[in-house]
């Protein structure tokens, strides 16, 4: 038996991984009935987009008398399982799977990472309560970059 490529989130990470450190303008690939198109134009430019430096991860915060001081993660840190949009909700106007002191058990989904319309479920490792959300609503966030931390259950 032979193993098959499949265009699964794993496959999708690792081709974007790809683009993204190439210096290509567009990439197109196609297995079986899926097709992943990805472009550093935007639509209808005939122009490549210019270099943009890329932007800084956000550190998490928390007020202190003379304003927001880093804050070191503690608890368990849920990461993001590729680039795209972070949503908090599943749908605009509903609330937000969780907010900070909601309780979670494991599989208990927290967000949603948008990559080109696939909506990857991000959900708790384990049970706990949530400490911090450390992404903007409908901010871009990166592969890995921290999105909550969870306080464990003992």
């Amino acid at each position: 038996m032979t193993d098959q490529l499949e265009l699964d989130q794993t496959t999708i990470h690792a081709l974007l991984e790809a683009f993204d450190a190439s210096d290509w303008l567009e990439m197109t690939v196609t297995i079986g009935t899926d097709r992943l198109h990805v472009s550093r134009r935007a639509r209808g430019d005939a122009a490549p987009e210019p270099a943009r430096e890329p932007e800084p991860v956000p550190t998490p915060a928390q007020p202190g008398p003379s304003g927001p001081a880093p804050q070191e993660l503690t608890g368990t840190v849920v990461k993001s399982p590729s680039v795209g949009l972070f949503w908090r909700s599943p749908t605009p106007g509903a609330p937000p799977f969780v907010d900070v002191g909601t309780r979670v058990s494991t599989g208990d989904t927290l967000a949603i990472v948008e990559v080109m319309k696939l909506m990857n479920h991000t959900v708790a490792p384990s049970s706990g309560t949530v400490q911090a959300v450390l992404a903007e609503n409908g901010a871009r966030v990166e592969y890995g970059q921290p999105l909550f931390t969870i306080d464990p259950e003992l």
